[in-house]
């Protein structure tokens, strides 16, 4: 029995999804999705808004590379189920989301998902003012921080 509550392959699935639903057309790298679903749930540690949608947690930053894991088969499965497409360029494999995936994500209408899409919105228009490696080196640079308040 899983006994998570959060992050589990399949809510992650869902969150990816939701993410690439709002992409406009954009095509996103796995950790390009990663870190918009990790800024979606910790949009406060990034001026984003008042609150976290996972609460508060010293030490969310240090989830990130086991959230990356758990993404790559989360979209793994996606992509199976052509909830996704998955192809190639010069940054590598790149996803975007299917008909059907659009399809299943305009279903999703919990009070979760709609506050999900909402903080997601932000994440993606904050991530546009940023390079993937100013992203992925600013959660890097906090997490070694709260590494070392352990």
């Amino acid at each position: 029995m899983n006994d998570k509550v959060f992050n589990t392959e399949f809510e992650i699935s869902m969150r990816l999804l939701l993410v690439l639903s709002l992409s406009n057309n954009n095509k996103f790298t796995i950790d390009k999705l990663v870190t918009a679903d990790f800024i979606s749930n910790y949009s406060k540690e990034f001026g984003l808004s008042n609150s976290n949608l996972h609460g508060d947690n010293e030490f969310s930053f240090s989830e990130f590379s086991a959230r990356r894991s758990l993404s790559q088969q989360a979209i793994k499965q996606l992509v199976l189920e052509n909830l996704v497409r998955v192809s190639y360029s010069n940054d590598g494999f790149i996803y975007s989301i299917t008909e059907r995936g659009l399809a299943l994500c305009s279903s999703l209408a919990s009070d979760y998902a709609n506050e999900y899409r909402l903080y997601a919105h932000k994440a993606i228009i904050y991530m546009d003012s940023k390079n993937e490696n100013e992203l992925l080196n600013l959660i890097s640079r906090e997490a070694s921080k709260s590494l070392r308040k352990e």
